[in-house]
């Protein structure tokens, strides 16, 4: 039987352990940040217990409202991703809406364990994920390069064929004037070591000014 306090507890912690979550997302400048992760979290919780509490006093499956939480998550989840030409970003904040979720379904039956433990594994992945990456450094990924730069388009090209000198392909380029300025934006499919080979062939250009990834 769920007695009021036993519910003002898993909202309580549900909202801690959203937080926690939601804290690091919005430290990252993630589009779902610290609120959004906080509120999934408790309203998911808050259905977990109306679905108990409904399966009480009405009978029933209490599984079939946690169902529909999985399904009305999808939906949250698929309005962060967004797509630009060629590049698909949000993937990674929709996952995260969807296993906060998750772990608020987990507080509000009651399975405090397996909530924290999530929580510890969802923080662990986000951030050591980069480090996890480096590990493994053959491993390829998709880099996005930002390279702002003097006002010659051939320079463009000058940096295509230094990347492509180390094995690597350029999938999209996109280029455009700010402030007088040139601004290259590449999409590469690399390994985190010949990253750092090209980051540093690329340093030695006199007419880059800044580069990011």
């Amino acid at each position: 039987m769920i007695t009021l306090t036993d519910a003002l507890i898993r909202l309580a912690i549900s909202f801690f352990l959203g937080a926690v979550v939601g804290f690091e997302r919005q430290y990252h400048e993630k589009p779902a940040g610290f609120s959004t992760n906080t509120l999934i979290c408790i309203g998911s919780t808050v259905f977990a217990l109306i679905s108990l509490l409904s399966a009480k006093y009405f009978g029933g499956d209490p599984a079939r409202i946690a169902a529909q939480i999985v399904t009305g998550v999808g939906f949250l989840g698929a309005g962060s991703i967004i797509r630009e030409g060629n590049k698909i970003s949000g993937l990674t904040t929709a996952a995260g809406i969807w296993v906060v979720a998750a772990i608020g379904m987990a507080i509000g039956y009651g399975e405090f364990g397996i909530a924290c433990f999530a929580v510890i594994l969802v923080l662990l992945l986000q951030v050591f994920r980069r480090k996890i990456l480096n590990a493994f450094e053959s491993v390829k990924t998709f880099e996005y390069i930002t390279i702002k730069c003097e006002p010659d388009i051939q320079l463009v090209t000058k940096i295509e064929d230094a990347i492509k000198a180390e094995g690597v392909t350029v999938v999209k380029s996109h280029f455009y004037k700010v402030d007088g300025k040139l601004v290259i934006k590449l999409v590469t499919d690399m390994s985190e070591k010949t990253f750092k080979t090209i980051f540093k062939k690329l340093l030695t250009f006199k007419e880059i000014i800044s580069l990011d990834r």
